[in-house]
């Protein structure tokens, strides 16, 4: 007698079918989930990177400052102008860079949420400020930057951090920087002290 010829049923490939399709949307979910966790993490490096990088100018450039006089914006001379969100202050800048004395400005641009912490530089040459380079951006989507001052007031006595230097003649003895920013790496509050500390021999304005 003959064998009936073996094989699946209708029934057996609609399932294999769906199995099928079942398992592809399983891997297809796997391998969307792992490419957003890729990016996710491609993201939050750069950021940490930027974050890292912004830091250490600001830490090199602050701790650099020198009581050198910058150009006139009044009959008052000042060689630092630190107020809450723009810090002005003449440093050498490293030769990486382009070297010479240079005068950095530090302050937000932009407006809402797309504002940027930015440094301007104009070189110093005899007294007089030309713009040098272009604007550098240290960090995009900053929402708001909070500059303070701590040195010695005209008692010589210690101060408390101050929203504003009051002795623009005069170098402060640190500078704290706190900045909120919407990225997924925090901006831990940065205190930088000035190597040159003449805030006791200076006198005020």
């Amino acid at each position: 007698m003959k064998r009936p010829a073996s094989g699946f049923t209708l029934l057996e490939m609609l399932f294999a079918l769906v199995l099928l399709a079942v398992l592809m949307a399983l891997l297809g979910t796997a391998l969307l989930g792992a490419n957003r966790a890729a990016l996710k993490g491609e993201h939050y490096g750069q950021r940490l990177e930027a974050v890292r990088a912004s830091q250490n100018f600001l830490h090199h450039a602050l701790e650099g400052a020198l009581p050198v006089e910058l150009p006139a914006e009044g009959e008052q001379p000042r060689v630092f102008d630190g107020q809450r969100q723009r810090l002005v202050f003449a440093a050498g800048l490293n030769s990486a860079l382009g070297g010479g004395l240079q005068v950095h400005t530090l302050e937000l641009v932009g407006l809402g949420g797309h504002q940027s912490l930015q440094v301007r530089f104009e070189q110093l040459l005899r007294g007089v400020a030309r713009p040098w380079g272009q604007p550098q951006v240290l960090l995009e989507d900053v929402r708001d930057l909070r500059l303070s001052y701590r040195g010695r007031d005209d008692r010589g006595q210690p101060t408390a951090w101050l929203p504003r230097w009051p002795w623009p003649a005069r170098l402060p003895q640190a500078v704290r920087i706190e900045l909120d920013s919407a990225g997924p790496v925090p901006w831990v509050a940065q205190v930088v002290a000035l190597r040159l500390d003449l805030s006791e021999t200076q006198g005020a304005p």
